[in-house]
């Protein structure tokens, strides 16, 4: 997890947070993760969260955009799960559009495929 600041407030980003292929299917292997950062959510209680879901530019944009968008929607319904009130959460998905590494390498996939959670100011 990379935590940054922004004008809109602190970013945490997931990396390589792990899907079933093309689903918005969390693999069990991350539960550890979701729990960490439904903790340091909680720490911000009065606060809402914008959820940005992103994805490796391997299909086509829509499908991309879509995808991006419904894992959000995933992570939150994770972390509300988790103790987080469910109106708290805004859930965007921005697809391929922002990369932070090649799509011409596994490894800059993996790194484009991410959650960004902004404490929203």
């Amino acid at each position: 997890m990379v935590v940054e600041e922004t004008p809109a407030g602190l970013r945490l980003s997931v990396r390589d947070i792990r899907f079933k292929p093309d689903s918005n299917e969390i693999l069990p292997e991350e539960v550890s993760r979701l729990d960490q950062i439904a903790q340091v959510l909680k720490l911000a209680p009065n606060s809402h969260f914008l959820i940005e879901g992103h994805s490796a530019a391997v299909g086509n944009p829509k499908g991309e955009l879509e995808i991006s968008e419904n894992r959000a929607k995933e992570i939150a319904r994770q972390l509300s799960s988790r103790g987080i009130p469910a109106d708290h959460f805004i859930c965007k998905g921005v697809g391929a559009q922002r990369p932070i590494a090649s799509n011409s390498t596994a490894k800059g996939k993996a790194l484009n495929r991410r959650v960004e959670i902004t404490i929203l100011e």
